[in-house]
């Protein structure tokens, strides 16, 4: 996991008084971050954007400037160092990516502060109107929130405090820019109210972050910018770009690319504007409460923005307002193991900076249940059984007497995993990497783009959280034509393999449905065809004892005439052939591609 470095100095001021770093490490250890060390670490300054780079550890010297991207011969100059603690970044709890997110974490675990955070939200008055053209398909970025903060006059300490975040929050959150990108502008450089649109690649041409006075096309930024290169395949398919500007048509950014130099926040700024722009409501969502409930702590006051939609529609963001979930005492106490009762549960939860109270309806003192209230940054609570986990943390893991379990087994392996293990060594010996691609999937994957009929039954989720992820697979094929897809401009040929379960309705069953264990297999480039795909599965089958009997089909995922059905023992356990180039076609992919599916569970 990355590493992020928290200014102990900082931190220690934002709670008021200086702690011991032996503490502070054991406090954040118990609410799960992994301290690394402490060290001093060397700052150098960028001779283009003027921004302080720590340099990596055991590193004496930077040549290169992680905020613009720019690169020099001659090592930039050294501006002194900080004392540091190195973190692991937690990925399922991006409110402790920062130094204020940590320090009101510690005020909670600490004793120096309990219950809610209270955040007070203003209006700015700001307006940001969305043009539909940002859901048309040859455009797709839909989603946006957005804010204002004022903060204490931004130093250089603090402005690279809010970058890293803002890079990390991209990590943990938007899965690398993909799902929901952040953009901070200094609003003292932004004119009247903005708009969210879309623009031509090779037309209205604006002035990126680390490259001042030169304008470039958002096409010319994904050729020739760090950040546009590092980046590109996020607009790579897109006709048209989205784009933020304000009211004089100057450009305040590129998502999720790029911002424009001329906005940028730097070292006197005292009022930002925010946006998060994404293909994911709710990623952007956590991302922009996140963000600024984080800044909050180091001195910003928080503002909202009115966002006009594209279907005309008007709403407010953001929104912290607080969450509640219900908690029952005697199942926290079945979970845990733990002598709690409503007293001591509540006691722990205010300490993890949560608010308490009989649920509405209920008798005051009744053992159960209890109705959690939690801020907007907590993205991770899904469930009652996320609440557990900060029961204990907040009573404490020291104070859990730890016992014995009352039987005790050896467990071995089961028959198919002995297998998969055996298989998984094979192919990585024969080149091929393995992927794990997710078990739901929709009728356009599994089906459609493999020129399968889409069967009158099938496995399906009746409820599920995504409605585009509705479909149970029945086969890996899929997942691994998603792998090439995504990685189509990398370099040819590519192997990839995946051993996993899928699930076939099975009157049968108890469930109605069973699972078998397959391992599907897929090489891309340009000498891929029938007997790339015949020469792995043979080789595969001869290391595990296995001789094969082929035997011609007609698929219509494959070339007529280059596919084939294979038994072991007089059972038929998977099929090989060549890619139909409109199976090719439905994916992206312009190279030919050999696949081969064996059901592992009818062997052994």
């Amino acid at each position: 996991m990355p590493i992020v470095n928290i200014d102990l100095a900082w931190l220690n001021r934002l709670l008021g008084k200086p702690y011991e770093t032996a503490v502070l490490q054991e406090s954040l250890e118990q609410i799960g971050c992994d301290v690394e060390d402490v060290v001093d670490i060397e700052r150098s300054r960028c001779p283009q954007c003027g921004s302080l780079v720590e340099h990596p550890l055991g590193q004496d010297e930077v040549k290169a400037c992680t905020l613009c991207g720019f690169e020099s011969e001659t090592p930039f100059k050294r501006v002194g160092s900080q004392q540091v603690m190195r973190l692991d970044l937690l990925a399922d709890r991006p409110d402790l990516f920062d130094v204020g997110g940590l320090a009101r974490a510690l005020r909670g675990t600490l004793g120096i502060e309990s219950g809610l955070p209270k955040y007070d939200v203003k209006p700015s008055g700001l307006t940001v109107t969305v043009d539909k053209s940002t859901t048309d398909k040859s455009s797709y970025r839909p989603y946006i929130a957005c804010a204002v903060m004022t903060l204490p006059q931004v130093d250089e300490t603090s402005l690279v405090a809010i970058m890293k975040l803002q890079e990390n929050l991209h990590w943990g959150v938007g899965r690398d820019r993909k799902l929901a990108s952040i953009g901070v502008y200094d609003l003292s450089t932004v004119s009247g109210n903005i708009t969210y649109r879309t623009m031509d690649p090779d037309k209205d041409p604006f002035v990126p972050l680390g490259m001042p006075g030169k304008k470039m096309t958002g096409r010319q930024i994904l050729e020739s910018h760090p950040k546009g290169m590092a980046y590109a395949e996020l607009l790579a398919d897109l006709k048209r770009y989205p784009v933020l500007i304000d009211s004089k048509n100057q450009v305040l950014s590129m998502p999720p690319i790029i911002n424009s130099e001329e906005t940028k926040v730097k070292q006197g700024t005292t009022r930002v504007f925010i946006d998060v722009t994404g293909i994911s409501q709710a990623a952007v969502t956590k991302s922009l409460d996140t963000l600024v409930c984080s800044l909050a702590e180091i001195g910003g006051k928080i503002e909202t923005v009115t966002i006009k939609d594209a279907d005309g529609k008007q709403r407010t963001t953001p929104d912290l307002t607080p969450r509640t979930k219900q908690i029952d005492v005697t199942e926290a106490k079945r979970w845990l193991g733990l002598p709690l009762d409503e007293n001591s549960l509540s006691a722990a939860l205010r300490k993890m900076r949560f608010d308490v109270s009989a649920k509405q309806g209920g008798a005051a003192g009744n053992t159960q249940p209890l109705a959690v209230s939690f801020p907007a940054y907590r993205t991770d609570i899904r469930h009652m059984v996320d609440l557990f986990e900060d029961v204990a943390i907040g009573f404490g893991y020291a104070n859990i007497e730890p016992r014995l379990v009352r039987s005790m087994t050896v467990g071995t392996p089961r028959p198919e995993e002995v297998t998969s293990d055996r298989v998984r060594q094979v192919l990585v010996g024969l080149g091929f990497s393995e992927i794990m691609s997710l078990p739901l999937t929709t009728e356009d994957q599994q089906y459609e783009r493999l020129r399968q009929q889409t069967p009158e039954h099938y496995p399906q989720v009746s409820n599920p959280k995504l409605k585009a992820y509705n479909v149970v697979r029945t086969h890996l094929m899929g997942g691994l034509f998603e792998a090439l897809r995504e990685n189509r401009r990398r370099p040819m040929p590519q192997r990839y393999f995946e051993i996993d379960n899928v699930t076939d309705l099975d009157a049968k069953a108890i469930t109605g449905a069973s699972e078998e264990r397959r391992v599907a297999l897929v090489e891309i480039g340009r000498e891929s065809g029938y007997a790339a795909a015949r020469s792995t599965v043979d080789a595969l089958l001869r290391e595990l004892g296995w001789k094969p009997d082929y035997a011609p089909i007609t698929n219509p995922t494959f070339v007529d005439g280059r596919a084939a059905t294979f038994t072991v023992s007089g059972k038929t356990v998977g099929i090989l052939g060549e890619v139909h180039p409109e199976v090719l076609s439905n994916f992206g992919l312009t190279y030919p591609v050999a696949l081969a599916e064996l059901t592992l569970q009818r062997i052994f």
